[in-house]
């Protein structure tokens, strides 16, 4: 394994904070630009426009102007009225303009100001942004705990003897499907401990990552009520050993929108220490900007 950098450490957190920060300042990009959430339900079509029987009603669009459906794990788009057309976004910013398209989960188009995000989950959904949102005036921009070298640890993967499917319960109440891999076990703050590793089992999930839901002694109070959530880095190429560093521990988007689904941990992912690294509650009080 390389040995360890700590400048270069210190120097990738910092950008990746940068990024969040500079995200959340986007107008476009930010979790506060989320105005609406709109659910299929089964294969019948959601329209957006801005006549008064659209699934979703949106100022400064024509009266009909997309209609959009689930096949499997993709959405179908396609203009209605014969002279509108959306935008499709990329990676790196604004792809082809079209009349018809099959995006995959995660797809993100322009329709007007709007910007549309395409949620999957097994409860299909689309996430409406909006840059003149209420909720972008004056937000709490996300902070962090000053890096802490120590909330750097290995951990060791013990793997369940039979993978089993579990339910994991959503902040919209939704059971969410995931399969338990195993324990992680590792050593913080002098003391073993152990966090449940779960994948995710939807469509545009990382079918090799693992995921970690947990919250800790600092939960409710420095971090968000809900909890937070980590992405292991294995370490090896069997599997069995895997970074955790909390530094990198971010909240789900549900704690500055409540438009979205986000996974809740599990009730044996309770940490009986205060782990101060990583994102803390931007609305806890008293807290400054790191």
């Amino acid at each position: 394994m390389r040995a360890f950098n700590e400048a270069a450490w210190r120097q990738e957190l910092a950008r990746s904070r940068g990024v969040t920060t500079r995200a959340f300042a986007d107008p476009q990009r930010s979790p506060y630009a989320v105005v609406g959430r709109y659910e299929f339900a089964g294969t019948v079509p959601l329209v957006f426009g801005s006549a008064s029987d659209c699934s979703a009603q949106l100022e400064g669009l024509a009266l009909h102007q997309l209609s959009a459906h689930v096949e499997a794990d993709t959405f179908v788009l396609k203009s209605v009225d014969w002279n509108t057309s959306f935008l499709i976004l990329e990676a790196r910013g604004e792809g082809a303009e079209r009349r018809e398209a099959r995006i995959p989960p995660g797809g993100r188009i322009r329709l007007g100001r709007y910007l549309l995000r395409f949620s999957h989950q097994n409860f299909p959904a689309v996430l409406v942004s909006d840059p003149q949102s209420p909720h972008l005036v004056a937000p709490a921009p996300p902070v962090w705990f000053e890096p802490d070298i120590a909330s750097r640890v290995e951990a060791r993967l013990r793997r369940d003897a039979t993978l089993r499917e579990e339910v994991v319960l959503s902040t919209r109440g939704q059971r969410r499907r995931a399969l338990r891999l195993g324990t992680l076990m590792f050593s913080l703050q002098g003391a073993p401990h152990e966090l449940t590793a779960l994948r995710l089992l939807e469509p545009g999930a990382d079918e090799a990552g693992i995921s970690i839901f947990f919250r800790d002694a600092t939960s409710g109070a420095e971090s968000y009520p809900v909890g937070r959530y980590l992405e292991p880095r294995p370490l090896d190429a069997t599997g069995d050993r895997w970074l955790l560093d909390f530094n990198t521990a971010y909240n789900p988007s549900c704690a500055f929108s409540t438009h979205f689904n986000c996974p809740i941990p599990p009730r044996e992912n309770l940490l009986p220490i205060a782990v101060r690294a990583g994102e803390r509650d931007p609305h806890a009080l008293g807290h400054a900007a790191s």
